[in-house]
């Protein structure tokens, strides 16, 4: 979960050097969504922690409301390596937003000074939060989908998979959710860290969002870059037949050319055209609002990662 590939092509185009790239501040992508056409509502503060807080975006008014809220979580291990801050998301915000739609981007509290079941909660939390109404939102949100890379999309799944994360009333709301390289069948684990933030032991299988499919489940979008060497495609695989067996509604996409970092990356200005993967999106939208997901009727087919992945 540390591959940057897709910056190196940024700077390239804007004629920066890799270092802003690598320094974590995605300089070259957020300053162009710097000036999308929004308003944003920053910090707004889920509970009582620094980051225990959220950035809301709003559509200008000129635009057609949409049904639905877009929640996106970020990744980074979990904090156990590289993980950037809500603000570094802009551009995620800004391509969505030009789309008419709500998007709210989420920072929760990091391992090793927290175990997963407190991030967990933290992700969870906020989406409540965007749900009920408070004085300091524009407005509450009566639906919602749920977006995440990497650790993010782990996290989105589970919040949409495993029922005892959300209250009731809330994923009454749940409209589908989308994982972008999440890691969703991934034990036994293969990081140092993993044991530690997951634990205890007999928690571990709670941490897999393939354990928890079931017939009831909203519809969901899986994307997968084939160049990724960070996830293993067994987790798109994996889960993918298991929604399949369950008959939820879902589809997924296998992409070339597109590593861990990359496929949240083609979300970003200078890259929306490079690949089809905002295109799935959006379409994948469309059929939410619609109320009808058109299911994939193949078994999904992604290229063997590579060995060391």
């Amino acid at each position: 979960m540390r591959t940057l590939g897709w910056c190196f092509a940024l700077l390239i185009v804007a004629g920066a050097g890799l270092a802003s790239c690598s320094a974590g501040k995605l300089l070259v992508v957020n300053t162009l969504a710097r000036g999308g056409d929004y308003q944003l509502q920053s910090d707004l503060a889920y509970g009582t922690d620094p980051r225990q807080r959220l950035d809301l975006y709003l559509p200008p008014p000129t635009l057609p409301a949409k049904p639905f809220t877009l929640v996106f979580i970020p990744g980074g291990c979990w904090g156990a390596c590289d993980t950037f801050p809500k603000e570094d998301y802009r551009f995620v915000a800004d391509t969505l937003v030009a789309q008419g739609y709500p998007v709210a981007i989420v920072n929760y509290r990091l391992f090793p000074d927290y175990r997963f079941d407190t991030i967990i909660a933290d992700v969870a939390a906020a989406v409540e939060f965007l749900v009920q109404g408070r004085p300091d939102l524009a407005a509450p949100a009566e639906s919602l989908v749920l977006l995440g890379h990497s650790a993010g999309g782990h996290m989105a799944s589970l919040l949409a998979l495993d029922e005892r994360h959300l209250q009731a009333a809330t994923r009454a709301r749940l409209r589908g959710w989308i994982g972008f390289a999440g890691p969703y069948d991934f034990l036994p684990y293969t990081e140092d860290y993993q044991p530690a933030l997951f634990a205890p032991e007999e928690r571990y299988p709670d941490s897999q969002p393939v354990n928890f499919v079931s017939r009831d489940d909203a519809p969901a979008l899986l994307l997968y870059g084939n160049d990724d060497t960070s996830v293993k495609p067994r987790n798109i695989l994996s889960l993918s037949r298991r929604l399949a067996e369950q008959g939820v509604a879902f589809q997924a996409r296998c992409y070339d050319d597109i590593d861990h970092a990359g496929i949240i990356g083609a979300l970003s200005r200078p890259l929306r055209s490079s690949q089809p993967v905002l295109a799935d999106v959006l379409a994948f939208l469309r059929q939410l609002e619609q109320g009808r997901v058109l299911a994939d009727q193949t078994p999904l087919q992604c290229p063997a990662a590579p060995a060391s992945a």
